[in-house]
C-alpha cells in the first residue's frame, strides 16, 4: 500500500512528463491524458511485487525491480491495446511507422546489446540466461508493436509523445536486462544505456499542439 500511495501520479507527475517529451506547455486536458497514461503502469507494480513474492527465485541473473517494470510496462500496453469506451478512433493519412516515434539510435543499442546476448549464448550457453534472454526479447517485441499499433487516444501530441516514451523507456530496460546477463560490466553499460534511452527524443520528431 505504501508503494501504490508513494508512486500513484498526480498532476504535477502528468505535467512534468510532457514537459520531458516535448510539450513544453502542457493544457490540463493533456496532463489528464499523461496521468492516465502514468496511472496504468503504475498501479500494476505492487500488485506485481506481490506476486513475485511468492514465485520462487529462479537465477540470479536478472533484479526483480527489472521484472516488475518490464512486466508492468507490457500488461499496461497490452491493455491499451482496447479502446477506451466513448472515443472515437482517428485515421491518419500515412500509416504509423516505429521510426515515426522512435529514434533510430534508441533502436540501434538495443539490437547491439541482443546481438551481444547471442554471441554470450554461443560461448556460453546456459538454460536460465537464454530464458531471461527470450523472456526480455518478447517483452520489448510486443512493447514496441502495442505501442505502434495500440488505437489513437485523446490528443495527437500526447499520443504521439507516450508512444515514443514508451518504446524508448522498453528497450533500454531491454538493454539493461540483457546487459546483466551478458556479463557485469555490459550490466553497467546496460543500466547506462537505459538511463540515456528512457530520455531520449527522437530528432525527427514534430510534436504539435
Amino acid at each position: 500500500m505504501v508503494l501504490l500511495v508513494t508512486l500513484w501520479p498526480v498532476e504535477s507527475n502528468g505535467r512534468r512528463l510532457l514537459k520531458k517529451w516535448g510539450l513544453p506547455e502542457p493544457t490540463e486536458q493533456q496532463v489528464v491524458e499523461a496521468v492516465r497514461y502514468l496511472k496504468r503502469r503504475r498501479l500494476l507494480y505492487p500488485w506485481l511485487y506481490a506476486v513475485l513474492l511468492f514465485v520462487p527465485r529462479w537465477g540470479d541473473d536478472v533484479d526483480q525491480f527489472m521484472v516488475v517494470v518490464l512486466a508492468g510496462t507490457l500488461l499496461a500496453e497490452l491493455l491499451a491495446l482496447r479502446p477506451r469506451l466513448g472515443t472515437r478512433r482517428e485515421a491518419t493519412l500515412t500509416p504509423r511507422g516505429l521510426f515515426d516515434i522512435a529514434s533510430k539510435w534508441v533502436l540501434l543499442t538495443y539490437a547491439v546489446f541482443v546481438a551481444a546476448a547471442v554471441v554470450r549464448l554461443v560461448v556460453d550457453p546456459r538454460w536460465t540466461t537464454f530464458a531471461w534472454f527470450a523472456g526480455s526479447a518478447l517483452a520489448v517485441g510486443l512493447i514496441v508493436w502495442a505501442a505502434v499499433t495500440r488505437p489513437a487516444d485523446g490528443d495527437h501530441a500526447v499520443d504521439t509523445a507516450l508512444r515514443t516514451r514508451s518504446v524508448h523507456v522498453a528497450t533500454g530496460l531491454g538493454a539493461a536486462v540483457i546487459g546483466g546477463l551478458v556479463h557485469p560490466l555490459a550490466g553497467i553499460a546496460g543500466l547506462v544505456a537505459w538511463a540515456m534511452m528512457a530520455n531520449t527524443k527522437p530528432k525527427s520528431a514534430k510534436i504539435v499542439r
